[in-house]
């Protein structure tokens, strides 16, 4: 499942939204929607988001 799945996945569970998601990790909340469509994150906010959501990177982007 590549990251995006993942996010949106992750964030249904959990219940985050794009907006809480991006104020949490300091990023914009276009970012957050541009890995939500298929944009790759740089390997920085990657390691955050799995972070955020208790996750490896590698759990992440398989």
């Amino acid at each position: 499942m590549p990251f995006s799945e993942n996010l949106i996945k992750l964030q249904k569970e959990k219940c985050v939204t794009n907006y809480r998601l991006s104020r949490d990790l300091k990023v914009h909340a276009t970012t957050v929607q541009n890995w939500r469509e298929g944009r790759q994150p740089l390997l920085e906010h990657a390691k955050r988001v799995a972070d955020y959501f208790g996750k490896t990177i590698e759990e992440m982007m398989e």
